[in-house]
C-alpha cells in the first residue's frame, strides 16, 4: 500500500493528454498528480469517478478574464464548464500598464452610459484613471490602484481566484499609456521606443507574451514598423505574439457598398511579423480568408478553410513556431432583443423598446431608421449587416423569442419570404408585434466545413474568446449585451458536438485540442495532462449526460455533466456545484 495521498480519484476512465483512454485512479499530493493507474491507497478525500471521464483541465487558449477577474474571482463560468487556466490580455487590451488615462471595465459598462450619454459611440475609448475609480468608490467601494502588471498580479493574489490566468500584456494597452488621447495616427520612434520599455517591463514583471487588436482602436492605427519593433522585443523572453489579426478593419462608418474587407492579408501580416522578429506566434481565433456573396457552400468553404491555413503551412515549414486558435462552432451571438443592435440608437434616444415599437408604425420613421443603417453611423456584425451583405444579412438574424410564436426559431429572410415582404420592412413589423422579442445572429465565419478544415489542423486549439462572470450579469442600457454563450458552455458545446455526437475527434484528439496542445504551444509547464509529477487540473465529466441548458443562441446557464473540477489538487466543482475554493495562481513566464 502506497503513502497517503489528499486525494484520490477511482475508477475514472482517464484521458490524460498522452496515452489512449484506460480506466484507472488518479492519485494526488498537494498540487501535483503522485500517481496514475491501478494502485491501491488511502486519502483524506476518495471521488468515485464510476462512469466519469476524467481530462486535464481545460485550458483556454484565447481569453477575456482578466478583465472580470477581480469582479468575479470565483470564475463561475469557467470552472463549471471545466475550464482550470486561461491564456488572458488578449486582443491588445490587459490591465496595465496604466498612466493618466485607462479603457474603463466592462463592470462600469452602464455607469458611464448614465453619466455621459450618448447616441453611436462613447466619445472616447479612454477616461482619466481617476474618474474611473470615483465611480468605483461609488459602485464597488473599491478603486482600481495598480499600475504595472505586477501591481495586478499582486491585487489577483490577494483577492484569490479559482483558476490559474497565464498573462499576456496588450498592445492597445501600452499604446494608450504612451500616446494617451492622441492615438488616432502613426507613432513616432521616441514613442515606439516608450513602448517597447513597457512591453520590456512587463515582460520582466511574468508576462509570456504580447497580444495585439488590430481591428481595435488603438492599435487599428499602428503600422508594420509599430507591430514588428514591439513584437521583437518579447524575442529575448522567448515570448509568444498574439494578434487579433486585420479581419474587419476599423468598425466604424461602414457605409452601405462598402464591401468586405481583405481578411487574408491580415493573417499574412501577422506570418510576416513572425519572420522578420523570429518571435513564436498564435493567430487569435482564425477565421476565414475570403468572404463570399452569395454564401458559400460547404465544398466552397472547405476550399476556403485550405487556402486559408495555406500560409500558415507555409510558414511552419519554415521553422516557424505558429499555432493558432478556434471558438467551437456555431458561434452564435444573442442581441439578446431583436431591436438590439439595428436600432441602438433609437433606443437610446427614445427610452424604451415600447417607444420605439410605436415609432415603427411610422412609414418615415422606418425610412430614416433604414437611411441610418447605410449611413453607418453605427456598426453592425458583418453577418447581419445590410451595408456589407445586403442581399443576404437577413439569413444570418435569427428570432428566438415572440409573442407570436410562430416566428421563433426562424431566420428573418424565412419569415420574409413566407409573408412576402421585405426583411427590413418585416423586422420592423415584428418589433412592432413584440417589442420584446428576442433574437441572434449565426456564426461569422462562414459554414462549418472550413471550421473542421481548421480544427483538423495539428497546431488548432480550442479558444472561446469570453471573460468570466456569473450566470446573470447584463448590460442595462442598449444595446443590452448580455454574455456570449460559449461563456458558459464554450467546451461542452465543442465536446457534444464533436465527440459524443460526432466523429471529428476522438476523446483523446479533444484532449489535446483544449488542453495539451494549448499548455505546449503557450509555455505552461506541467498542465494539460493527467500524468505523474504534472499539477492536479482535473475535469471529471459525465460524457452522456453532459448537456448545454436552455436555448443554445443565448444560454445564460450552466452546464449539465460537468462533476468535479481540481485546480492544482482543490475541488473548486463538486457534484456540479462551486465549492467556494480559490486555488488558482497566476503562471507567469516560466512556471
Amino acid at each position: 500500500m502506497t503513502e497517503e495521498n489528499d486525494v484520490i480519484i477511482e475508477n475514472a476512465e482517464i484521458v490524460d493528454g498522452v496515452n489512449k483512454a484506460y480506466r484507472g485512479s488518479i492519485g494526488i499530493v498537494g498540487d501535483r498528480i503522485k500517481e496514475v493507474g491501478k494502485f491501491q491507497g488511502d486519502a483524506v478525500k476518495l471521488v468515485d469517478a464510476t462512469g466519469l471521464v476524467a481530462m486535464p483541465g481545460f485550458v483556454d487558449s484565447h481569453s477575456h478574464a482578466d478583465g472580470t477577474l477581480p469582479w468575479y474571482p470565483d470564475c463561475q463560468s469557467a470552472v463549471l464548464q471545466g475550464c482550470t487556466t486561461v491564456v488572458a490580455g488578449q486582443c491588445g487590451g490587459s490591465p496595465a500598464p496604466l498612466g493618466e488615462y485607462m479603457r474603463p471595465p466592462r463592470a462600469l459598462s452602464d455607469e458611464l452610459y448614465e453619466r455621459s450619454p450618448y447616441l453611436y459611440h462613447s466619445p472616447s475609448p479612454l477616461l482619466p484613471v481617476e474618474t474611473v475609480n470615483e465611480l468605483m468608490e461609488e459602485k464597488y467601494g473599491w478603486t482600481i490602484d495598480w499600475r504595472t502588471m505586477a501591481e495586478y498580479f499582486e491585487f489577483i493574489g490577494g483577492l484569490g481566484i479559482s483558476l490559474n490566468y497565464v498573462p499576456l500584456v496588450g498592445h492597445g494597452t501600452v499604446r494608450y499609456m504612451v500616446m494617451g488621447e492622441d492615438y488616432k495616427r502613426h507613432a513616432t520612434a521616441d514613442e515606439v521606443d516608450q513602448m517597447k520599455t513597457q512591453v520590456r517591463q512587463a515582460m520582466d514583471e511574468g508576462c509570456i507574451g504580447m497580444s495585439a487588436g488590430l481591428d481595435y482602436d488603438p492599435d487599428v492605427f499602428a503600422d508594420r514598423p509599430e507591430m514588428d519593433a514591439c513584437v521583437a522585443t518579447l524575442k529575448d523572453y522567448d515570448g509568444i505574439y498574439a494578434p487579433h489579426w486585420r479581419r474587419t478593419g476599423r468598425r466604424r462608418d461602414i457605409k452601405m457598398g462598402a464591401g468586405y474587407s481583405e481578411t487574408q492579408e491580415g493573417i499574412i501580416e501577422v506570418l510576416d511579423t513572425c519572420r522578420s522578429t523570429g518571435v513564436r506566434l498564435n493567430i487569435a481565433h482564425i477565421a476565414p480568408g475570403w468572404h463570399t456573396i452569395p454564401p458559400m457552400t460547404p465544398h466552397i468553404g472547405k476550399a476556403i478553410g485550405e487556402a486559408t491555413v495555406a500560409p500558415i503551412d507555409e510558414a511552419i515549414e519554415e521553422g516557424l513556431e505558429v499555432s493558432f486558435d478556434c471558438i467551437p462552432w456555431e458561434c452564435l451571438e444573442p442581441l439578446p432583443y431583436l431591436c438590439s443592435v439595428h436600432f441602438t440608437q433609437w433606443l437610446r434616444l427614445l427610452g424604451s423598446r415600447e417607444k420605439l415599437a410605436e415609432w415603427l408604425k411610422v412609414d418615415e420613421f422606418r425610412k430614416r431608421a433604414w437611411e441610418e443603417i447605410e449611413s453607418g453611423k453605427l456598426f453592425q456584425r458583418v453577418v447581419i449587416n445590410p451595408c456589407l451583405n445586403p442581399a443576404h444579412w437577413a439569413e444570418n438574424l435569427k428570432i428566438t423569442k415572440h409573442d407570436n410564436g410562430r416566428y421563433e426559431d426562424k431566420q428573418l429572410s424565412e419569415v420574409a419570404e413566407a409573408i412576402g415582404k421585405d426583411p427590413w420592412e418585416v423586422l420592423c413589423d415584428i418589433i412592432v408585434e413584440d417589442p420584446h422579442s428576442r433574437g441572434s445572429h449565426t456564426d461569422y465565419r462562414g459554414n462549418e466545413e472550413q471550421m473542421k478544415v481548421f480544427f483538423r489542423h495539428p497546431r488548432c486549439t480550442v479558444g472561446l474568446d469570453v471573460s468570466v462572470c456569473d450566470d446573470k450579469w447584463e448590460r442595462r442600457h442598449p444595446p443590452y449585451s448580455i454574455p456570449l454563450p460559449d461563456t458558459y458552455s464554450g467546451y461542452p458545446k465543442f465536446l457534444i458536438r464533436y465527440v459524443r455526437d460526432g466523429n471529428l475527434f476522438t476523446i483523446e484528439e479533444a484532449a489535446q485540442k483544449c488542453a495539451t496542445l494549448p499548455a505546449k504551444f503557450h509555455g505552461i509547464r506541467d498542465r494539460g495532462v493527467l500524468t505523474p509529477g504534472a499539477y492536479a487540473d482535473i475535469t471529471l465529466i459525465d460524457l452522456p449526460k453532459l448537456r448545454i441548458i436552455g436555448k443554445p443562441e443565448e444560454s445564460r446557464n450552466y452546464p449539465e455533466g460537468i462533476s468535479h473540477v481540481l485546480v492544482n489538487g482543490e475541488l473548486v466543482v463538486e457534484d456540479g456545484e462551486h465549492t467556494g475554493a480559490r486555488p488558482g495562481n497566476i503562471l507567469t513566464r516560466g512556471k
